[in-house]
């Protein structure tokens, strides 16, 4: 976030290789539980993940931290195979 208006910045390109790995990672761990659709659950995760670590910054609760984990796992259980 506090990069974005800097596009050819080299931090960008580390944290872009960062969170696409990460998120790789994760699509081939829920495959190998036997999720459905494990990419789209990955990148649902990864929304949840980045949202929880935003609001725990800005407001200081890391309740948010406990809440995305529980929607986390609704997720994988309406995707498990």
């Amino acid at each position: 976030m506090e990069l974005a208006d800097l596009p050819g910045h080299p931090a960008r390109r580390a944290a872009h290789q960062h969170k696409a790995a990460v998120e790789g990672w994760l699509a081939e761990r829920l495959a190998a539980l036997g999720a459905r659709r494990p990419e789209e659950l990955a990148r649902e995760v990864m929304l949840l993940t980045e949202g929880c670590l935003s609001l725990i910054l800005i407001h200081g609760d890391p309740g948010y931290a406990e809440a995305g984990a529980r929607a986390a796992v609704r997720l994988a259980e309406l995707n498990a195979g």
